[in-house]
């Protein structure tokens, strides 16, 4: 017989059949012995089957009480977080090289068996807050959060959820993280002198570097994209810090411009290579990324026009060279009928 949720009867669903000592039985007893389907009057159904109308040991929150924030380094809604417990106004945010103690639970949302569910936790952590320490779901999390926050992330991508130190591999259909910050250590840089600063954000880019360089692409877009941010607000006071601060953020920006054509977002790399040429005109990594970019889009006029301005810096760059060819062969090709497919199919390779 089942025994799940069930509704208390009201006055009038009173089972009149129940006579006797049934009725001196508790509400809950009653339901145990004559379960809801039979007050619903259902000739169909069978004993012990749960309401076809109710939901078992799941409880679903309104649409509108879900706080969904998003985690995606590209800002683009693709990876979002649900709060369960938000943290307090005045809480501190986890910035990048804290040390974090979280408790992470990790879990299998797609599997049937509750055996095979769970694949991780709950257990604490520590570790160095978006150093790449965890996958990058937790890491991209984690640096949403703040002191005392609780949230859930999920992910079908193998390259965000895996984690080999947890023990999780990339055979999952979806995994979904929950974490929970305990503590940050320190809350903030203790030394906020410009020279400090300055160390700490060489250091953080050194390593969004390597991540990029191992392929944790969405890390290391977030890491560059915080330091471009942080670098901007940072006034030393000092002319030769803050030229340091500008070529830290122009290095930064390109770098993410990088990341972002990882991950095919070609109007987000002309955008951010267009923000540093309208400080520095002639920055050929700016105009030769802006150029692959427009390629991308099918943009060929364009990218003809950035990659003869990085001929003329670098006349001896054999790449630069090769793609001012390839610019030439795609705008000489004929726009007639007869020769349409093969220009589409020209351009399709830089789609």
């Amino acid at each position: 017989m089942w025994h799940g949720c069930v509704e208390a009867p009201s006055s009038s669903h009173t089972l009149r059949a129940v006579e006797g000592s049934a009725g001196r039985l508790f509400e809950d007893e009653l339901e145990r012995l004559a379960p809801l389907e039979l007050r619903r009057n259902d000739p169909n159904v069978r004993i012990g089957q749960p309401p076809p109308d109710r939901l078992i040991r799941e409880v679903k929150q309104k649409e509108k009480d879900i706080a969904l924030v998003d985690i995606s380094a590209s800002q683009d809604g693709s990876l979002r977080k649900q709060i369960l417990v938000p943290a307090a106004v005045d809480a501190p945010s986890v910035y990048h090289g804290a040390t974090v103690r979280a408790q992470i639970t990790a879990a299998c949302k797609n599997s049937r068996s509750p055996e095979s569910c769970l694949l991780h936790g709950p257990k604490e952590h520590i570790w160095s807050a978006a150093c790449g320490a965890r996958c990058q779901l937790v890491e991209l999390t984690i640096s949403s959060m703040k002191l005392g926050e609780s949230c859930v992330a999920s992910s079908g991508n193998a390259e965000l959820y895996v984690d080999r130190a947890l023990g999780i591999a990339g055979a999952h259909e979806e995994v979904e993280y929950s974490v929970v910050l305990k503590d940050i250590s320190p809350p903030w840089p203790a030394d906020c002198r410009p020279s400090a600063l300055l160390l700490w954000a060489d250091e953080q880019k050194q390593i969004a570097t390597q991540m990029l360089q191992q392929d944790q692409v969405h890390l290391a877009l977030l890491k560059f994209l915080m330091l471009h941010e942080m670098t901007n607000r940072t006034d030393t006071g000092q002319p030769n810090s803050h030229t340091e601060l500008k070529a830290l953020s122009r290095a930064c920006r390109l770098n993410a411009a990088v990341c972002l054509g990882r991950l095919s977002q070609w109007r987000r790399v002309c955008e951010i290579c267009s923000d540093v040429l309208a400080e520095d005109p002639c920055n050929q990594k700016a105009l030769y990324r802006r150029g692959q970019a427009s390629l991308r889009m099918g943009l060929a006029p364009a990218a003809q026009e950035d990659f003869a301005k990085a001929l003329q810096v670098d006349p001896d760059s054999k790449e630069i060279q090769r793609q001012v060819s390839y610019c030439e062969k795609l705008l000489t090709l004929p726009i007639d009928k007869t020769k349409r497919g093969e220009r589409s199919k020209v351009d399709n390779k830089w789609a």
